[in-house]
């Protein structure tokens, strides 16, 4: 079992002048403790306009800024909003991110769960998932070769180019996508893509998601991957504390997650989660829990060390191979954050090392 560390650099109101440059800079420090703790991977989500949730419109920057604190950690875009970026653009930024980091980028590919976003950068979203889906296939090309032979599609056209700097990991750094619903799975393991899920959908859901990938990888032709190595990994993040006392853990745990999943960005609510049916939805079924219910179903994560082991356990169950902490959410403090890293690190990473 592989462990990463995700952020999206929330920022709850009330804020202050510094609040927005504390929040960059402990995001770094968290970073250079989870690589210390024996976290393997860096995930962080690209944001925009999600004025409380998400203040990293430019994760391929401040993963730059990562890789020059750390040695190891795998520095994970989780993911990329294709649709809204030029195709080319893409290319060399992750290029850039794998030479700076020398090889250590995961390049995680999306179209973003709201159209509210698509809309903001004057685009229409009822065209996202086809422009995703030729901005992606322009972008495998362009990894190719150091020439670029050009790509014709219905709503891209670009010429012939040769294309620098060189990513370092060959033919491409490792493609995930992000499933914000179930039937995400399928498709990308149709593709040869891995995925990273959400424990909002329950254990027992998530087990039958990963038994599909699975059976999919083995029934494609390899020939009809997109990716040109295929990724087939499967990942799936919680929010969550782990601490010393049981209780505290727990209540910091699931207010966290309650707070993520709809208790913020008030007048944001109503586009947030549009591919899982509404923050409505999302709300409606976290508040029918209780704390206990949510821990024990899997849905979020809190409690000391055995707590936190018995949770993973439930997840490894699935047949996932990478468990992912968002810890930094809601009210969780930096010093909160620091000490549940070294705390997994610790006494909970140990327990599940190959």
């Amino acid at each position: 079992m592989k462990f990463g560390f995700m952020t999206q650099l929330q920022i709850p109101r009330p804020w202050t002048e510094t609040s927005e440059r504390n929040a960059f800079w402990n995001g770094l420090d968290q970073g250079v403790a989870a690589e210390a703790a024996g976290f393997e991977y860096y995930w962080i989500t690209e944001q925009h306009f999600f004025i409380e949730i998400g203040h990293s419109p430019a994760s391929d920057m401040y993963l730059a800024a990562l890789s020059q604190r750390t040695t190891t950690l795998r520095l994970a875009l989780g993911v990329v909003l294709m649709p809204i970026h030029n195709p080319v653009s893409i290319a060399e930024r992750v290029a850039t991110l794998d030479v700076l980091s020398n090889g250590r980028v995961e390049f995680g590919t999306g179209r973003g769960t709201s159209g509210y976003i698509a809309e903001g950068m004057g685009l229409d979203p009822s065209e996202s998932r086809e422009v995703a889906q030729e901005h992606l296939d322009a972008v495998l090309k362009m990894f190719d070769a150091d020439y670029f032979e050009g790509y014709q599609g219905k709503h891209v056209n670009l010429p012939p180019r040769h294309m620098v700097p060189r990513h370092i990991q060959r033919p491409h750094p490792p493609l995930w996508t992000a499933a914000s619903n179930l039937e995400t799975y399928e498709h990308a393991a149709s593709q040869g893509f891995g995925v990273v899920g959400v424990t909002r959908s329950s254990i027992p859901e998530v087990k039958a998601a990963v038994a599909k990938y699975h059976a999919t990888v083995k029934v494609t032709d390899p020939a009809n991957f997109i990716a040109r190595k295929p990724n087939h990994k499967t990942a799936v993040f919680g929010i969550g504390y782990c601490d010393k006392d049981d209780q505290v853990g727990r209540d910091v745990g699931c207010a966290a997650a309650r707070w993520y999943y709809g208790d913020n960005d008030a007048e944001l609510n109503p586009v947030r989660f549009a591919t899982a049916g509404g923050v409505e939805k999302v709300k409606a079924r976290m508040s029918g829990l209780s704390n206990d219910n949510l821990i024990d179903n899997g849905m979020a994560l809190g409690g000391d060390p055995d707590t936190f082991c018995r949770i993973v356990e439930n997840w490894a169950s699935t047949g996932i191979d990478q468990m992912i902490f968002m810890i930094q959410a809601g009210d969780t403090t930096h010093d909160q954050v620091m000490r549940s890293i070294d705390l997994i690190g610790e006494k909970v990473i140990p327990r599940f090392q190959d």
